[in-house]
């Protein structure tokens, strides 16, 4: 089986192509834009890395002829038009995916909150699935809240709030749940989907336990340093503030920030954890994996 998989270069696109070859009988097709994005430590006779723009059809189309099915890793978080770019590259590749012949679209994208309105980069991830739904492919949409890897940005800034501010003053609205993820459960998730009958648009829901984001800092000082942080939440924190504090203290820059701190004002858990269902276990204890990232990071470090 064909594997394209478009946003390879990212941090989910590496750890998946690592799963992905896992299985002898998959090939996979990697995107890149510019040289020095391929991975330099993967290497397999059946990975290609191939140089696509996908807003020009003729390109997209090279990169995707004889590809069985295509894994959608995308996202546009940090560039001003996000929203408007997100959906025009999903259209262009749900375009050329159905001209080339391809049978399936994996997608990664986030939780949406239910019955409130959703930030414009969770917005974002749930038109960015519809958009590459609507060109008549079947599309198994995987929705995920916070990926905890080492390359995750996600997770870094909660690394650096955790290791540099032992007590902090925090909006409250980080009493807001959230359903933290391994990445390498994610990109499990992902892969198991590749071979699953999919018939139109269909929805996975995945998380690990569900904390309050505040606790998933608290946890993660724990892994650091063996103590808990002392969080102190006060009513009235603009996000703009937020952003700017999470720039100082981590060196995520503050259009990112601003977007993922949006999203924390809301609820983020799965209303059904399909994770089980479509892998066959469970996923891996959040504070397991803190742990685990923790001392990773600290190696890094020294």
């Amino acid at each position: 089986m064909n594997i394209a998989i478009l946003g390879a270069p990212g941090c989910v696109g590496r750890n998946l192509i690592k799963t992905l070859l896992e299985t002898p009988e998959y090939s996979v097709t990697a995107s890149y834009r510019m040289q020095e994005e391929i991975a330099s430590d993967i290497h397999d006779d059946r990975l290609v890395w191939k140089q696509v723009n996908l807003l020009d059809l003729s390109s997209a189309g090279q990169f995707l002829g004889g590809a069985d099915v295509l894994i959608y890793l995308i996202h546009s978080l940090g560039a001003k038009n996000f929203e408007e770019l997100d959906i025009q590259l999903a259209n262009a590749a749900g375009t050329a995916a159905k001209k080339a012949g391809v049978k399936k679209i994996v997608y990664l994208g986030g939780i949406v909150p239910e019955g409130k309105e959703a930030s414009p980069h969770l917005t974002s991830r749930m038109k960015t699935g519809q958009a590459l739904a609507s060109h008549g492919i079947p599309v198994a949409e995987v929705r995920a809240s916070i990926l905890l890897e080492t390359c995750s940005v996600s997770y870094l800034i909660v690394y650096f709030l955790a290791k540099r501010l032992p007590v902090m003053i925090t909006p409250r609205w980080l009493n807001s749940l959230c359903a933290p993820i391994a990445l390498t459960d994610a990109a499990s998730c992902l892969v198991a989907l590749v071979q699953r009958e999919i018939r139109g648009h269909e929805i996975f829901e995945i998380g690990s336990d569900i904390v309050r984001y505040r606790d998933l800092l608290s946890f993660c000082g724990k892994a650091i340093r063996g103590v808990r942080n002392i969080i102190i939440p006060v009513p009235f924190f603009p996000i703009h503030f937020s952003s700017l504090w999470i720039q100082l203290i981590t060196g995520v820059p503050n259009s990112v920030g601003v977007a993922l701190a949006e999203g924390l004002k809301t609820n983020t858990v799965p209303s059904r954890n399909r994770f089980n269902e479509v892998t066959g276990r469970d996923p891996i204890p959040v504070q397991d994996v803190l742990q685990r990232l923790a001392q990773e990071m600290q190696k890094k470090n020294k």
